[in-house]
C-alpha cells in the first residue's frame, strides 16, 4: 500500500509538472517582444514551478532496497541573456538573463535509512525540486533564462552512477507578459526546461533543435527525437545485489536443528566508503558492516538485499560441534570449496562472490553441505588382529588336546 501510494504521488506531481512546463502551439497576435508560447492565457500560470529528481534504482529480484544516502543541493540564478528563441511563427526575440531571487528547494536525499522502489531494469524514485517566483518583480514583458544548479558531493563514495561526477546544470527559460486589464504586474505564462544553454528554434523547419538542446522534466531520464539530432538524458542509477547462503547437514540427523556459525565479511568496490543499510531475512534493516554473523541450520537460509554492486562477500562457516570432523563443499561461489575437512573449533576458508560495479547485478546464492563421514574401525581390527589369530590357534590345539586324551582313555 505505501508503495502504491508513492506512486499516485508521484503520479500527481507528474501530472502537475508537466502541465506547469507545457508551452501550448504559437497564438497568431504576438506581443513585441516575440516571446513563445500561448500569449494572452485565460489566466497567468502558477508562480510554483516543481520539476522532479529521479534516482533509477536497480536490483534483480527485490521491488525494494534501502537508500544509498546520496543527498543532492539545489540553486538557481541568472542565466545566459542574448540567447535566440524562435517560434513556430518564425518570430524571433533575445532571452534575458533572470531577475530576482527565485528560491528553490535546497536538497534532495535519499538516505541510507529509508527503502527505495527497485526493479531489474530500474525503477524511477522521483522527488520534487520546487522553484517559486513569488517574490520575483520582473521589470518587462519576455523570456528570462535562470540555471538551476545541481551539486552532489557524495556521489561516487555511495556508488550512484551518473554523467556528472559532482554538478549538473538545467536551463529554465521563464516567459513573462504583460498585464490584463485589472492585473497588477507583469505575469507568468510559460516554463520551459532545456538541459544546454543555447538559442531555441521551435520554428517547423527547424524542430529537431528541440532534439538537441533536450527538453527535460528536470533532472531525469529523458529522450528526444528520433533522428540525427535525438538526445538522451540519463538519471543516476543505483545498482545492487543479493546474496543468499543455504546450509545442508549430510548423515548427521542429531544436528539437523543445530544453527552453524557463519561470517560474511564485506569489501566495498574502491572509491566507495558510504553506509550501507541491507534488508536480511534475519532482521531489517542490517547494517552492512565490515562483518556480519548468523546461524544458519540444515535446510535453512540467509538472504541479504541490496547489497551495492561491486561489493565482495567473503563466507566462512564454523564448526562447533565437539568431537565430530565434517567435510565440507560449496558451490555458487567464485572459487568453490570442495570436500574439505572441517574440524572441531575450525574456519573454512572463506568463499567469496561479487558483481560488477555501477553495473546491473545478479542474485547469488552460496550453499555450504556439511557431511558427516564416520570413521571405520579398520585400524583397531588390524591392531589386535595377531593377537586373534593366536587365541584361536590356541583354542584349536586345546579342543585337539582334550578330544585326543578323550579317546586315549576311552
Amino acid at each position: 500500500m505505501k508503495r502504491i501510494l508513492r506512486k499516485v504521488a508521484s503520479i500527481f506531481v507528474a501530472t502537475a509538472m508537466v502541465a506547469a512546463l507545457g508551452v501550448s502551439a504559437m497564438a497568431t497576435e504576438l506581443p513585441e517582444e516575440g516571446v513563445t508560447g500561448d500569449k494572452n492565457p485565460a489566466t497567468a500560470l502558477e508562480t510554483t514551478l516543481v520539476i522532479q529528481k529521479d534516482l533509477k534504482v536497480y536490483n534483480p529480484s527485490a521491488d525494494e532496497v534501502y537508500g544509498p544516502g546520496v543527498s543532492y543541493t539545489y540553486t538557481i540564478g541568472a542565466g545566459s541573456a542574448e540567447k535566440e528563441i524562435t517560434d513556430a511563427d518564425g518570430v524571433k526575440a533575445l532571452t534575458k538573463a533572470g531577475v530576482g531571487t527565485p528560491t528553490i528547494t535546497e536538497e534532495v536525499a535519499y538516505p541510507n535509512n529509508e527503502k527505495v522502489d527497485a526493479a531489474p531494469a530500474g525503477e524511477s524514485n522521483l522527488k520534487p525540486i520546487e522553484i517559486n517566483f513569488a517574490n520575483v518583480t520582473f521589470p518587462g514583458a519576455g523570456v528570462y533564462r535562470y540555471v538551476v544548479t545541481e551539486t552532489c558531493s557524495n556521489k561516487a563514495a555511495v556508488g550512484v552512477v551518473g554523467d556528472n561526477a559532482t554538478e549538473t546544470v538545467r536551463y529554465l527559460d521563464v516567459y513573462v507578459r504583460d498585464p490584463k486589464d485589472g492585473e497588477t504586474g507583469y505575469k507568468i505564462y510559460g516554463y520551459v526546461l532545456f538541459a544546454v544553454d543555447d538559442d531555441i528554434d521551435g520554428s517547423t523547419a527547424a524542430s529537431n533543435n528541440l532534439d538537441d538542446v533536450v527538453k527535460t522534466q528536470g533532472f531525469v531520464d529523458t529522450t528526444t527525437g528520433s533522428g540525427s539530432g535525438a538526445a538522451t538524458l540519463k538519471a543516476d542509477a543505483y545498482y545492487t545485489y543479493n546474496l543468499e547462503v543455504k546450509k545442508t547437514l549430510v548423515n548427521d540427523a542429531a544436528n539437523n536443528d543445530h544453527g552453524f556459525p557463519f561470517t560474511l565479511t564485506f569489501t566495498k568496490p574502491d572509491g566507495v566508503s558510504g553506509n550501507f543499510n541491507l534488508i536480511s531475512s534475519d532482521g531489517d534493516p542490517l547494517a552492512m558492516d565490515a562483518n556480519i554473523t548468523t546461524t544458519i541450520a540444515n535446510g535453512n537460509s540467509v538472504t541479504y538485499t541490496g547489497i551495492p554492486c561491486g561489493t565482495t562477500v567473503g563466507i566462512s562457516e564454523k564448526n562447533d560441534i565437539e568431537a565430530k570432523i565434517y567435510y565440507v563443499t560449496t558451490s555458487g561461489a567464485e572459487t568453490d570449496l570442495s570436500n574439505v575437512m572441517l574440524e572441531p573449533q575450525a574456519n573454512t576458508d572463506p568463499v567469496t562472490v561479487t558483481t560488477t560495479k555501477g553495473a546491473e547485478g545478479e542474485d547469488k546464492t552460496v550453499e555450504f553441505t556439511n557431511e558427516y563421514v564416520l570413521i571405520s574401525p579398520t585400524g583397531v581390527a588390524l591392531a589386535i588382529l595377531p593377537f586373534v589369530i593366536l587365541f584361536t590357534f590356541g583354542v584349536g590345539f586345546l579342543v585337539a588336546g582334550t578330544a585326543k586324551r578323550k579317546e586315549d582313555e576311552a
